[in-house]
């Protein structure tokens, strides 16, 4: 199938591992010129070296979405250094520490928005402009199956989520006939660095084995595939809803969690 993603300019947050790294490879494999961020200069070098053998552009930078200046910094290097601006890729999230509901503080669900929600935001709201001006852009946007079906021990991450997945709608709905279509990639567990890391505390905090952890895992939230994700079948989903073949497919929130989510 033909992408037509050559020459495109994308850029991916959280890029330095995981999902997002497997992206920006994805793409650099498509002929996709690359900006890539995220917190960890040593880990994305390695990325952006990896997706720059594939004979692309890639500019790195290295930024906390968090503060407020980032976003705008990031787009703007992408016109500057690439001359174009195509794809937003809103890949940066995570959700922290498995934590009772009742004791999720203001600063949890503050810092739960500001991770999963509001970097995407302010990441959009960067990017638009340049897209609205050259009537074409995809915005993918990376959500969770707890932002449709919510995990009690993550209450900021399942509610931010879920507001991603409301504001991907919107911005479907506000843009698309102006050419910039949105849509949202919704990941059951895939392993990662951060499950692996998860998995590890997890099972040194029980005196059990990292793999018997997954396999509470499994018993607790089934998989009808009988397996977790990879990151290559998550990233496939994002390059294509990033691609023309996706021209007519906005608003979407694509489930690519090996039939864990219950609900239709």
């Amino acid at each position: 199938m033909e992408l037509g993603l050559q020459d495109r300019v994308a850029i991916v947050t959280g890029a330095s591992r995981g999902i997002g790294r497997q992206i920006a490879l994805d793409f650099a494999r498509e002929g996709t010129h690359l900006v890539l961020n995220a917190r960890t200069e040593s880990a994305l070098d390695a990325t952006a070296h990896e997706a720059a053998a594939h004979g692309v552009r890639v500019v790195q930078v290295v930024a906390d979405l968090f503060e407020h200046d980032a976003a705008p910094l990031i787009a703007q290097r992408a016109v500057d250094e690439l001359g174009r601006l195509d794809i937003l890729v809103n890949n940066t999230g995570g959700g922290g520490e498995p934590t009772r509901l009742q004791k999720v503080t203001d600063d949890d669900w503050q810092r739960g928005f500001e991770l999963n929600f509001f970097s995407a935001v302010r990441m959009t709201t960067a990017c638009l402009p340049v897209m609205l001006d050259r009537g074409w852009g995809r915005i993918v946007s990376l959500a969770s199956t707890y932002g449709v079906e919510p995990g009690p021990y993550f209450g900021p991450y399942s509610a931010a989520k879920a507001a991603l997945l409301n504001y991907s709608k919107n911005l479907a709905r506000a843009f698309s006939a102006q050419g910039v279509l949105a849509n949202c990639v919704i990941p059951g567990v895939t392993i990662t660095e951060a499950i692996n890391d998860t998995a590890s505390s997890a099972a040194e905090a029980q005196g059990i084995t990292p793999a018997e952890v997954m396999a509470k895992m499994m018993e607790k939230d089934p998989v009808a595939l009988g397996r977790f994700g990879e990151p290559h079948e998550v990233a496939a989903a994002v390059v294509f809803l990033a691609s023309e073949a996706a021209s007519w497919i906005t608003g979407a929130a694509l489930a690519v969690d090996g039939g864990t989510l219950r609900s239709i």
